[in-house]
């Protein structure tokens, strides 16, 4: 069984005057249970994007992601996420930042 079941999985943004952005297109992955896995790419080659498709913050326009047999329909305690920038209020201590999403 896959931990992690990636489809055809595809994003793309609408840019103005009916242009489209394509962020991701076409990747099929499985990531196995207790497998070790690392997204190698260029700047701008969609590896924080299908990150945050997994993560559920985004969702893809094509294809789909199971993780442990269930789609990803949004972000759940199943799944964490680091992110590459910074994602904190500087104007909040440690504490207020913790208990800001609660």
């Amino acid at each position: 069984m896959a931990r992690i079941l990636a489809r055809d999985v595809g994003l793309a943004y609408p840019r103005g005057r009916g242009g489209v952005v394509t962020a991701l297109e076409g990747l099929t992955l499985d990531v196995a249970d207790n497998e070790f896995v690392a997204l190698v790419g260029p700047s701008g080659c969609g590896k924080s994007t299908f990150l945050y498709i997994v993560a559920g913050f985004l969702r893809a326009t094509r294809g789909g992601v199971l993780v442990d047999d269930r789609a990803v329909a949004g972000p759940g305690p199943d799944r964490g996420m680091l992110f590459q920038h910074y994602a904190l209020f500087p104007w909040r201590t440690v504490l207020g930042n913790v208990v800001y999403g609660l």
